[in-house]
Order: structure tokens, then sequence, then C-alpha cells
């Protein structure tokens, strides 16, 4: 496209911009994107010829949203029956229904934490297939120990693993290994699949038949040669990981470089992973519920928040989003939780979900911040988060989604 083209050059002018890095918002700011990135961000920014100008003005202008742990399993209710009983294939078209919902609630980028349907859908944007789709950073097939979380005890073990199934379902969407040389090699096979990075289940789960969210899973060597094998090819290992100190410290000596859930921690727990640069994944819409009943989960869940943030430690926005508990298009309730439960400021949630959540993705230098030289992510609200963080939850009020400077949700252009 010549660079003289109408729809090369855009400006976004006279909105309110909070752009992510946890500054204070700033009136008036004009950002001028050329092609998919951000060229300059400033009042007195001159405009090229032909550029498409949209007027935001009354409006917050803000990176778009990043949702850190998703599953697209195509699932409608979540149950096991419907997972054993619907065919994969139907999965994968509902989860192309759920990205373009995903995408047109402000969430540019999505990081999809175990589900073969995220491989394909990533490829069919690369490809040019699917319009209308966020980002995606797709795990695919995660690993776990024999009578792990992603074991599904009640299925012969032959039909559980990938590799081995003969029951194809939303069930089967993981990789059973033990031991170091398994471990390497399951690594190895979701690489082969296209992972971007490899998931892994270092505790239990509360959505689990026969394991508990505080059982430990895989040892020490277990986890380090996964993250070598990922490391070795330039990626990077996330945990589930729940209720147990002592996963979680071997997740994070281990090399894991997220921690998702993060339901117990400790000051030593936090320490470390500032130290080694573990990033911290929330996932507090799953446990609203428990939350509200007052019940121990809930109260471990706010003070393990709670202590993440106030060490500043960096915690960025999941939800879980895909297995049952929250539908898609609602994932920026994750926000308004964090404020009301974990002693977030607006602010705060805004960075967990924008700059934090790039780092969660390994994609800090390119989106999460309105700045010169990033993705053109972008996202303009009819209202202002910072006094109602709840209307991110209004997809009627995400006016406008920009994806890598292409309009991909527009009510506000001249």
């Amino acid at each position: 496209m010549s660079k003289s083209e109408k729809g090369h050059f855009k400006l976004i002018r006279g909105g309110t911009l909070i752009d992510g890095t946890g500054s204070g918002p700033k009136e008036n700011a004009g950002i001028l994107i050329e092609g998919p990135t951000i060229k300059a961000v400033d009042k007195s920014t001159d405009v090229p010829p032909e550029t498409k100008i949209i007027d935001a003005t009354g409006m917050t202008v803000m990176p778009g949203l990043i949702d850190s742990h998703v599953h697209f399993r195509g699932t409608i209710k979540g149950g096991l029956l419907e997972r054993l009983i619907n065919p994969r294939e139907l999965g994968l078209i509902q989860s192309i229904s759920d990205a373009k919902t995903l995408l047109a609630s402000g969430y540019t980028t999505a990081k999809c934490c175990g589900g073969s349907n995220a491989l394909f859908l990533k490829q069919a944007v690369a490809e040019g297939i699917l319009p209308g789709m966020p980002r995606i950073i797709a795990a695919g097939y995660w690993l776990s120990q024999t009578f792990g979380h992603a074991d599904a005890p009640y299925l012969p073990l032959e039909y559980v693993d990938v590799r081995t199934s003969r029951h194809s379902s939303n069930v089967t969407n993981s990789l059973i290994c033990d031991g170091v040389d398994e471990c390497i090699k399951a690594a190895r096979y979701a690489l082969r699949a296209g992972s971007d990075f490899i998931k892994i289940s270092t505790t239990g789960g509360f959505s689990s038949i026969g394991d508990r969210p505080t059982d430990i899973q895989y040892n020490l060597d277990e986890i380090k040669a996964i993250v070598q094998t990922a490391e070795q090819v330039g990626k990077y290992v996330t945990a589930h990981c729940e209720m147990s100190l002592k996963a979680m410290k071997q997740s994070i000596i281990g090399g894991v470089k997220t921690v998702d859930h993060a339901l117990l921690t400790d000051d030593e727990c936090v320490g470390l992973a500032m130290e080694k640069d573990v990033i911290f994944v929330s996932t507090t819409i799953v446990f609203r519920n428990a939350i509200e009943a007052g019940r121990d989960v809930g109260k471990k869940l706010m003070e393990s928040y709670k202590r993440i943030h106030k060490a500043g430690a960096t915690l960025a926005t999941g939800t879980d989003t895909g297995l049952g508990a929250q539908t898609f298009g609602t994932n920026a309730l994750e926000l308004e939780l964090l404020v009301k439960y974990c002693d977030f400021s607006p602010m705060d949630a805004i960075v967990a979900a924008t700059r934090n959540g790039a780092k969660a993705c390994f994609m800090g230098d390119k989106t999460g911040t309105i700045e010169p030289g990033k993705y053109a992510d972008i996202i303009i609200v009819n209202g202002n988060p910072l006094e109602d963080i709840a209307v991110l939850q209004n997809t009627d009020k995400i006016a406008t989604v920009i994806l890598e400077g292409k309009l991909e949700k527009q009510s506000l252009t001249n």
C-alpha cells in the first residue's frame, strides 16, 4: 500500500488517553498511526495528507485489552457431558464466534492456555481466512502428568492423550507425560503442533475429577526439562498452579515464566517471582462466588492477589473463559473484581490488562501500551473506566477497536 493512500495513516484525536503505562490520563493527545504501528503520540502531531481522522472527543482512548488466560474450547455450558458428546469440530466452529465476540468487546490479544482450537484459529487468521479475530497466542496441547489436572481419569488412559486417543472430543487436548524423557518428548510434540508456549499443570485443580488443587504435580527435574526444551527454541512455559506453596516455588525455581491462578502465595514465593521476573496471572472471575460467599478459597485468593500487588510484583489479568465459568465478551469483569476485592485501583487494573498482559504473552515490546513503535492495538471507550471500571464490560460502550492499525470495529470516524 502506498504511504499516500488514504487509510495508511490514521489520527485519533480529541479523546482522553490512558496509555497503559500507569501514567495519569492525558487530555486531547493525538495518536498518529502509520500502517500497523503507532508513529507518534503528541498533541502537536503533524498530520500527513490523506490521513483518516478518528474523532474521539468525549471518549477514552486506551490500549486494547489482553486476556492472559482463556480457553478456546468451544463449549457453551462447559459441562463434562457436552465435552464428551459434542464433536470437536463443533467446538471449533463455536470458538470462531467466541473469538469474534472477544475482539468486539475490546480484547485485541488472547492467550489461550490449552486447547487445539486456538492453533487452528491462529493459522486461519495468519492465512487471511478469518477476519475479525483478536491476536491469539496459543499453547495448543498442554502437558499433564498421569493423574494430573489435565488428565481425565474417568476415561481409559489411551483415550485421553491426543497422541493415542480413540475418542476425539473436547476432553482430549492434553499430552500425558511422566519422567524427564517423556516430558521432553511431549514438549517437542506440542511445539511441533505450533505452540507459541508450553502449558503445564504443577498442581491439581478445582475442576479436576480425582486430584485436588493442593496436590503437587511434576517434580523439579521434570519442570526443568520442559522449560529447557521450550527455551531451546525461544519459547517459554506457563504453569497452572492453584493452592500449593511447594508447587509454586518448584515452578518458579524450575524456570516457569508465568504462574496462573496463584490462589496461594507467601512472601517468599512473591519475592522469588520478582527475583526471576515471573509474572502472576489472576483468574478472580472463576472464584467470584467463593469470594462473595466468604469461603476459604475466596479469602485465600484475595490475600494472595493483595500480597502480589502490594509487593510490586507483576500481575496480568486472565479469566479462564471457555471452561464454563464465564462467557466470552464479559472478560473485563476481571478488572472490576480486582478493584472491588484485591486493593487494585482502576488504573492498576487497566495496567494489569494491558501492559502486564503483553508481558505475560511475551509481547511487551510490541503491544500493551500506546507508545511510538508499538502495534496500534487501541480501543476507544464511550465512558471513563477510571471513574467506572465496569464500563469496559459493556460491549456497546467499546466504540472502536483497532488491531495492528486496522479498524476492526468502528462507530466514530470523520
